[in-house]
């Protein structure tokens, strides 16, 4: 995985690691997955990959991606939900 890919997902799970403290989410640390894409949802701002579904925050991260790229997804759940903070394209 490509080192500007870990260096974001790290700078944001400290970011969202100090935030969750504050609150009452549940935040489990950054997890990574790579696999080829099955769905694109640019309207719902969600991914699918091997076998998962993650939400993106920015819709934008989905605009280059399609099914049957390689993707690198690095993610964390927040109460049950996985959230892509990071979509790179292999």
């Amino acid at each position: 995985m490509r080192t500007d890919v870990l260096n974001t997902a790290l700078v944001l799970t400290s970011a969202i690691g100090l935030a969750g403290t504050a609150s009452a989410l549940t935040v489990v640390p950054a997890q990574y997955v790579a696999g080829i894409v099955q769905a694109v949802d640019h309207r719902a701002g969600t991914l699918t990959v091997a076998n998962g579904t993650y939400q993106v925050r920015n819709h934008g991260e989905l605009d280059e991606v399609n099914p049957g790229d390689k993707v690198d997804v690095a993610f964390v759940t927040e109460n049950g939900q996985r959230i892509a903070i990071a979509v790179t394209l292999d």
